[in-house]
């Protein structure tokens, strides 16, 4: 109430409040056995949890003025106190306005939430968002009503309009809220204590924390999904039809109102740490003692014990890690001199050791196996510290790089030395060039450049007992050029796919290509996917005329693309088009069936234009019509927001999974 104690204290007594006589008298009680002295609460809910033992006291101060506040004090409360019968006047007046006072405060700021609401489409807001936004706006305020006061005087209002409609009225707080407008969901980063832990990307989502699909509710009520920041061509594009795909190709409701999942807890529980005090000790010098490259921290330790599959996306929002064997410490390492230190020390205390790079895997990879099958303490090695192109060699086309770089810090180097290395997996983003020979990678772009084992030239790999090369020069580019060798075991292939069990790759060259001079995107529209399928499959049989990456969409995610788009633009256009330009010359178009060929090429001018004819001949012969290099950006970048979606989608009850796999033409059909 912001007045004195002994105002407050008076004017209860007034009122006919019941004291202890030791504390009535301002004395401390002591006995044999006790010591009591009264303390007051720090919180603002406990502090009205006190001042509600005397609600039936207080409540008629207020009859008149707050009737409703009146009722939530005191249910029983008839009569209005009379002031001519007080001795103590003052502090009960004094009481009286502070109540009303305080009770004020909190409709008011009730009353706005409520109108700004209304004034963005929410005529009838459910009781957990009202109160979600009370307490934002309440923070804002010189004083801040307990979120106890703010809970009572949201119920008040709804319960009134639902009484005004003839509805019943449930307030039920429990459990996460989803927010309503863009504007909720801005990230404030903070930093952590170690230094791989990328303040930039997201736990238990894909993606950057400042990017990620919302949903924004417009001013007429209607609902539409943003990609939040501007790091994609789709970012900040309302998306006003993609709630309404998902409802009806599952004829299901879409309730954006409340999560299925609260968000990635900040300090996850997990199981702890199997290490010492000294191995923490051993593993701190290895690094020279900067703390920050050692990490025995939940969340840390959780990122790296798992992958993106939607089952560790769950684990992490449910936090259910315990579940999982998670690594006993994580380390970063900056040189090879490092790593091989940790590997001759992890060799003499055994323990195991799980190299880690962008965490992008799909396959548990970076699972730590059970106890039973593991004894061994688990240290989880992160690379991405090892991030530099140590040198290039433009005459011959080669490149020696630390394996922990990303792909998107990989591009960026070598675009700005005028090359490129063509390998772009979806996960390019966050993926290194160590997990891309681990797990033997392929890309999008594998017909022209060819997948990571055409890539990469040599490796160098830490192992239990040494580091060893292909190429005794490495180090040296006047030295490490070679040719094909035909003689002895070719370390690279027995490093791809190897996924860790037999060293860490520490550093790999690999060719590079000078930038293409020219680059163009196409989409063509078939009218079903067994002519999709055949156009691709002639494609794949030509040489030099094939583009850099073709990509087929089935019906159901060309319907997708359709979803992903703004107001009769972009991507969503080719329906549109066909019914406007195609469908007035045949019937063979039909949006059920209809299929997407998204094709990028690369090359010279010349080389470029010639692919363009080929592949509009061969399109042709297979009913395909070209919808232009605008949708075939757009399905092109559209591969980049899956997984940002399967998260979005999770949000709200939707399974759904992202998984790439081979299969021989001979059985494409049997597998599709």
């Amino acid at each position: 109430l912001v007045l004195e104690h002994e105002t407050v204290r008076c004017a209860v007594k007034e009122l006919g409040g019941k004291f202890w006589e030791p504390y009535d008298a301002g004395t401390q009680l002591y006995d044999d056995r006790y010591h009591c002295q009264p303390s007051i609460p720090a919180n603002h809910n406990e502090l009205l949890t006190v001042m509600l033992q005397f609600g039936h006291l207080l409540a008629p101060l207020v009859q008149k003025t707050h009737p409703s506040w009146c009722k939530w004090l005191d249910c029983t409360s008839v009569n209005e106190v009379t002031t001519v019968e007080h001795t103590r006047l003052e502090e009960v007046e004094a009481v009286k306005k502070a109540l009303q006072r305080l009770f004020d405060v909190t409709d008011n700021i009730v009353d706005v939430v409520l109108k700004e609401m209304a004034d963005r489409g929410f005529v009838s807001p459910s009781g957990q968002h009202a109160l979600k936004y009370a307490k934002e706006r309440a923070e804002k305020e010189s004083y801040s009503p307990p979120p106890l006061l703010l809970k009572a005087a949201v119920s008040f209002r709804l319960a009134k309009e639902c009484q005004d409609v003839g509805a019943d009225f449930e307030f039920c707080d429990d459990g996460p809220v989803a927010p309503l407008f863009t504007s909720d969901t801005s990230h404030k980063h903070k930093s952590s204590s170690s230094i791989g832990a990328c303040s930039s990307e997201s736990f238990g989502a894909w993606g950057y924390q400042d990017s990620g699909f919302v949903v924004e509710v417009r001013e007429d009520g209607s609902r539409a999904v943003v990609m939040k920041g501007n790091r994609y061509n789709i970012s900040n594009v309302p998306l006003p039809r993609l709630i309404p795909f998902l409802e009806k190709e599952s004829q299901l409701r879409v309730d954006t109102r409340r999560l299925s999942l609260p968000p990635a807890a900040h300090n996850p529980t997990i199981v702890n740490s199997a290490l010492q005090e000294d191995d923490f000790r051993k593993l701190l010098e290895i690094v020279r003692c900067d703390q920050g490259r050692v990490s025995l921290e939940a969340k840390v330790r959780a990122r790296h014990g798992t992958g993106h599959t939607q089952e560790d996306m769950y684990l992490i929002r449910s936090d259910s890690l315990e579940r999982l064997r998670l690594p006993d410490a994580v380390i970063w390492v900056k040189t090879e001199e490092e790593v091989k230190t940790l590997v001759a020390l992890s060799t003499e205390e055994q323990w195991c050791l799980i190299p880690f790079g962008g965490g992008t895997n799909v396959s548990h990879a970076t699972h730590c196996p059970p106890l039973e099958q593991e004894p061994r303490p688990i240290i989880s090695v992160d690379m991405r510290q090892m991030k530099q192109v140590l040198w290039v060699d433009e005459s011959n086309g080669l490149a020696h790089v630390q394996a922990g770089i990303t792909g998107a810090d990989l591009v960026r180097q070598m675009k700005e030395r005028g090359f490129t290395i063509g390998h772009e997996p979806d996960s390019i983003e966050f993926s290194t060039l160590g997990g891309w020979i681990a797990t033997k990678a392929s890309g999008m772009k594998r017909n022209k450049y060819g997948n990571i084992e055409d890539i990469v030239r040599d490796v160098h790999v830490i192992g239990s007992n040494c580091g060893c090369s292909q190429s005794a020069g490495q180090d040296d580019k006047a030295t490490s050029t070679f040719g094909r060798v035909s003689t002895g075991i070719d370390l690279s292939t027995i490093m791809f796919g190897s996924e860790g069990n037999c060293g860490i790759i520490t550093s790999a060259v690999i060719n590079i290509c000078p930038l293409p001079e020219a680059t163009a995107y196409d989409g063509i529209v078939f009218p079903s996917f067994e002519d999709g399928l055949k156009f691709v499959r002639a494609v794949a049989k030509l040489s030099s005329a094939k583009p850099a990456s073709v990509r087929l969409l089935d019906n159901e995610q060309f319907r997708l693309g359709q979803a992903l788009r703004k107001e009769c633009t972009g991507f969503g256009c080719i329906v549109e088009y066909l019914v406007k330009m195609v469908s007035a010359c045949t019937n063979s178009f039909s949006p059920n069936k209809a299929v997407c060929a998204t094709i990028t090429y690369e090359g010279s001018g010349d080389e470029v234009k010639y692919q363009q004819r080929c592949i509009g001949r061969i399109s042709s012969s297979f009913g395909g019509v070209s919808t232009g290099p605008q949708i075939g950006r757009a399905g092109y970048d559209l591969t980049f927001a899956i997984a940002y979606l399967r998260d979005f989608a999770m949000s709200y009850h939707f399974l759904a999974e992202s998984f790439e796999t081979f299969v021989p033409w001979s059985r494409v059909e049997e597998v599709i």
